[in-house]
């Protein structure tokens, strides 16, 4: 009976030993999810922060057009008896015209191949007899789709120097308000022409007044 009696104890102290060691597997298992669970979640989060980031993060870009004057339409004033006027209608466009314009060639997809409608107001100084021209520029440059529609709108404010053979253009801009919600800002540079000197006569002979610009900058 004894022997019997120390079997029985015998038995129940391994039985509680393997369940002593199931439930030791089981926590370790349990803690080990747990971890896991809690990586994945902050892994997701940081990938979630990355994204986020990344939409965020500003791009650059570089665009190029050449732009014509519609002479036909430019209102100038002469302000008093001097060499100051001042522009206050004259459009610049992009649309091919002959040898003049063309498409925006940009590494910015929403510009490229799109066109230009530049609306200007110019403050200057014009020499008569040298033909040198200086003063403020300002400029809303409409990019405008192959329907027509204008899909976004820069504001533009700067500077130009040089002569009727060719004056620099030096202007900073932003995006306006857009229905695509896009920040944006740069500048813009170019070299505008009115005339060319003709060697034969010894004078200027004026021409289509047209200019290359490029446009650089940024954008989310």
């Amino acid at each position: 009976m004894k022997i019997n009696h120390v079997k029985k104890v015998l038995l129940v102290a391994v039985v509680l030993g393997v369940l002593v060691s199931f439930a030791g597997c089981d926590l370790a298992m349990g803690d080990a999810f747990i971890e896991e669970g809690a990586s994945r979640s902050m892994n997701v989060a940081n990938d979630d922060e990355v994204s986020v980031k990344q939409s965020n993060k500003q791009k650059t870009f570089t665009a190029t057009v050449n732009l014509y004057q519609d002479y036909e339409h430019v209102v100038t004033l002469d302000m008093g008896n001097s060499n100051h006027h001042k522009t206050v209608e004259e459009t610049l466009y992009s649309y091919q015209y002959g040898p003049f314009g063309g498409p925006i060639q940009s590494d910015w997809d929403l510009l490229d191949g799109k066109n230009v409608v530049m609306s200007n107001g110019t403050n200057y100084n014009l020499d008569p007899v040298t033909g040198e021209i200086a003063g403020s520029n300002h400029s809303e440059i409409s990019i405008v789709d192959e329907n027509g529609e204008v899909i976004l709108t820069f504001d533009a404010n700067g500077v130009l120097s040089g002569s009727l053979l060719g004056a620099d253009i030096t202007m900073n801009w932003v995006a306006k308000q857009n229905d695509l919600k896009i920040k944006a800002r740069g500048k813009v540079t170019g070299t505008f022409v009115w005339a060319v000197f003709n060697y034969e006569t010894m004078a200027l002979e004026y021409i289509l007044p047209n200019g290359t610009f490029t446009l650089t900058g940024t954008y989310n």
